[in-house]
């Protein structure tokens, strides 16, 4: 495993700061850890069980609207009745509203079962998917306009639709979908925070023989007779160099499908190089990260996170998530990782909202940490306007604060390398579901994508796209081989 980061993990990754306060980056919670749950097999299955899962609290997310408030409690037939609670006169839309759900979590299952099956096989799936009527590839906010009469009702069950960084005038049902019912049983966080994902993997890889070299940057993708035959590394020691070859019959690369065909690789030797003329227009975040004084829990806040919305309309808001550079901030998500883990030794608060890349892009090949003190300025400027739209919702917050350090979509190209510093990789548009090239094989022999862009976004997505790569790389029954093998452990 060979990792730019001097840190393995990518978005598992953790960090600390004196005082004792630690953070998550990319983690705030996960569906689908239940004892018995096919995520919850997945994830016992790489790790061997050394991850322990902490439920969140019954009611894990809260949608703050101005003059309404809707608390989500796990379980589908309690946020069913919640919406028909709030919104009385949709009862019966909201209703058909859960079985398009599930049936476009079906296309989505079949879509990933053709992306890891044989040729032949994932032709004759993806052919029955076509032939479904079946609201998937809609456009998430067209669909919800022709089934819901109101328009706050549209806005509340896409509350969270930064989980999967798409506006709802964007994103496919088919994303929505799997989001909204990835979260309908709840939320777990891993005991000792999302690093602890990435010491259990590497354990796993150690033992088998395997090692993880961070510090090792892959620059190019070495063909012979326009098969991978390897990878040539430059890796970093200090302020000094080096290039190695790493030989190997299968290269897999989790560094997204933009990096590694556009900066790994000839365009001579893409059939669809006319497709990658500019990087994807992906999800681009702050994120703030709060070291606090006293137990959050003195506010009444128990472990849940906090969608924070100044409108109705998401992708009004989205179009203006730049005026955070002049102090005015319309959404946010509030989590609290301390609340989370019952390993944390001092409590912490994260706030997450969007703010596009170009808005910092003059401050790109300035040094990280050492950046102009008008990128700081915007940094505080920044700060103070989302610390200022979480005291609107809950007065007292900023009192709790005692230590503030803010992370830009520049810190997140720095770190990963994803293009502009997106988050997700590819967005989950309709456009995602039928590029071929999105999926675990690539036109190059011996050469296969995983992760996000191999599959679908988020954690869940991520682990997906391995399930769905290591199926390809075992043969025509290795999703099957996989999935039984992850049931059999448990």
């Amino acid at each position: 495993v060979l990792e730019r980061h001097f840190k393995i993990g990518g978005f598992t990754h953790t960090f600390t700061r004196p005082g004792g306060w630690s953070w998550d980056v990319g983690l705030h919670y996960v569906g689908g850890m239940g004892e018995g749950m096919n995520g919850r097999r997945l994830f016992d299955f790489i790790t061997e069980g050394r991850v322990k899962w902490n439920p969140l609290p019954d009611v894990y997310d809260v949608f703050v609207y101005p003059n309404l408030q809707v608390r989500v409690c796990k379980g589908e037939a309690n946020f069913r009745s919640a919406l028909i609670d709030a919104f009385p006169n949709e009862r019966s839309n909201i209703e058909q509203y859960f079985r398009d759900l599930r049936s476009a979590i079906g296309w989505t299952n079949r879509y990933f079962m053709a992306k890891a099956a044989p040729a032949p096989l994932g032709w004759l799936v993806r052919a029955g998917n076509r032939l479904m009527a079946d609201p998937s590839q809609e456009i998430t906010e067209q669909y919800l306009e022709r089934r819901f009469r109101d328009p706050q009702l549209r806005a509340v069950v896409t509350s969270q639709w930064a989980d999967y960084g798409v506006p709802p005038g964007r994103s496919a049902f088919a994303t929505h979908a799997v989001i909204a019912s990835h979260y309908l049983n709840g939320a777990w966080y891993p005991a000792g925070g999302a690093g602890e994902i990435a010491n259990a993997t590497g354990a796993v890889i150690r033992a088998a023989g395997g090692e993880l070299l961070p510090n090792h940057e892959v620059s190019r993708i070495l063909l012979e007779d326009g098969r991978a035959v390897g990878v040539e590394v430059n890796i970093r020691k200090g302020k000094q160099g080096t290039r190695a070859e790493f030989r190997a019959p299968v290269v897999v690369s989790d560094a997204g499908a933009w990096n590694t065909f556009t900066r790994m690789l000839p365009a001579s030797v893409l059939p669809f190089r006319d497709q990658l003329k500019s990087p994807p227009e992906g999800f681009e975040v702050v994120e703030l990260f709060l070291g606090l004084r006293r137990d959050p829990r003195e506010m009444g806040f128990q472990g849940e996170n906090y969608w924070i919305f100044e409108s109705f309309d998401h992708d009004e808001i989205y179009g203006r998530r730049n005026d955070l550079l002049d102090g005015r901030a319309a959404m946010a998500y509030l989590s609290f990782p301390s609340l989370k883990d019952p390993r944390a030794q001092r409590h912490t608060a994260e706030i997450v909202a969007p703010l596009s890349y170009r808005s910092l892009e003059a401050h790109r090949d300035e040094p990280w940490r050492r950046r102009s003190a008008d990128y700081e300025s915007a940094k505080e400027r920044m700060t103070r306007a989302l610390l200022d739209l979480v005291e609107r919702s809950h007065p007292g917050f900023g009192d709790l604060v005692e230590y503030s350090e803010l992370g830009t979509p520049l810190t997140f190209e720095h770190f990963t390398a994803a293009p502009s510093g997106t988050i997700y990789g590819y967005p989950g548009t309709p456009e995602k579901y039928s590029q071929a090239w999105l999926g675990p094989r690539t036109p190059i022999g011996n050469l296969y994508l995983t992760g996000t862009d191999a599959a679908l976004l988020g954690i869940m997505g991520a682990l997906m796209g391995g399930v769905v790569t290591a199926s390809c790389l075992l043969g025509p029954f290795g999703f099957f081989e996989v999935m039984r093998a992850a049931r059999s452990r448990s």
